[in-house]
């Protein structure tokens, strides 16, 4: 099936990658289906199941607050949590999400849907992950993302998603990817909430940029996007484009992955370990002890499921879990 898919890519690459991805409708955005996705659908996720946090009354009230403690610390509106979801077909496969400074409403609907009692855009659900802007209010805002960790697949073809704005129109999101572990990050997708002209979607295996010109001017109905990836190694980074405050409400991945076996399952202990912006995570409590490649020990945790590392020295570490009986040792790079 994926020498189908590569075949698919470089047929589509040569005969018009950018017709489809950057020159369709420019009220709504790039209509879910126009890459044909062959693959089968690995992720299907609407946020519904996430525990309320925001500080406004009603969808329609704007983003969520940026207040602060006596100490600096942010402590309404916006939070920083970790969790993951198991792979369709897979529940052995984890896929994690790494969410800084973000609010969840898990019933609402898009701002202006809610404001006017209408339904929201086609293919957009109720509910959203809602990520701060960078905004010089007061106290500032800060700038947050959602990280969507799809590593464990073994191949990304084709992203579905969707987002809205926190209130009016015009307001742009920004979608990044990493093939790196996250060290690095790429634009893939561009949609400016001024400067709209500027929009534009990125390749991530040729670097080709196709230009967008959509407006986003129904986004505080809710905006559908879709996006090329054909790729493995994958992570995906939502963050706001221009100073506004995107809510994402859909994201759909189709890909490939390796089914785990029985014996895999015995010998890896089921503990997946990961590591994003310098937190490492696992998949259950663990006692976690941090190593440096010369065997030196630099930190141990006791009962977490994860740990800053922030403070660290780059370079690379080796991690011991263990879950009562169950032990699994990675290695991980800090950059």
């Amino acid at each position: 099936m994926r020498n189908f898919t590569l075949i698919l890519f470089f047929s589509i690459m040569l005969f018009g990658y950018g017709s489809v991805s950057g020159q369709l409708d420019d009220g709504t955005g790039v209509t879910w289906g126009e890459l044909s996705p062959v693959e089968p659908l690995v992720l299907d996720e609407n946020f519904q199941g996430f525990q309320f946090f925001h500080t406004d009354a009603n969808s329609d009230m704007g983003n969520s607050d940026n207040a602060y403690d006596g100490n600096g610390g942010i402590i309404y509106g916006y939070k920083n949590d970790t969790t993951f979801v198991p792979v369709i077909g897979e529940p052995n496969l984890k896929i994690w999400y790494f969410f800084k400074q973000c609010a969840f409403a898990p019933e609402w609907k898009a701002a202006y849907a809610y404001r006017d009692g209408v339904e929201n855009t086609e293919n957009v659900s109720d509910g959203f992950v809602e990520i701060s802007r960078d905004y010089p209010s007061d106290p500032p805002a800060v700038r947050g993302d959602f990280i969507v960790d799809l590593r464990a697949l073994d191949f990304v073809e084709v992203i579905q998603w969707t987002h809205s704005s926190t209130g009016g129109n015009k307001r742009g999101v920004m979608c990044e990817i990493s093939l790196d572990d996250g060290a690095t990050w790429d634009t893939l997708r561009y949609q400016p909430g001024t400067n709209w002209a500027a929009s534009f979607t990125k390749d991530p295996v040729t670097g080709i940029k196709t230009s967008n010109g959509y407006r986003c001017q129904p986004s505080a109905y809710g905006m559908t996007w879709e996006d090329g990836i054909y790729t493995s190694n994958v992570m995906l980074k939502f963050l706001e484009a221009g100073g506004q405050t995107p809510r994402i409400h859909d994201l759909k991945v189709y890909g490939t992955f390796t089914p785990v076996t029985a014996v895999k399952d015995i010998f890896d202990n089921d503990i997946e370990i990961v590591q994003v912006n310098r937190r490492i995570s696992v998949s259950e409590t663990s006692d976690l002890a941090i190593f440096r490649t010369d065997g030196s020990l630099t930190r141990t945790v006791s009962d977490a499921d994860q740990v800053d590392v922030s403070d660290l020295p780059s370079g690379i570490y080796i991690v011991r879990a263990q879950a009562g009986k169950k032990v699994k040792t990675e290695k991980v790079f800090l950059w």
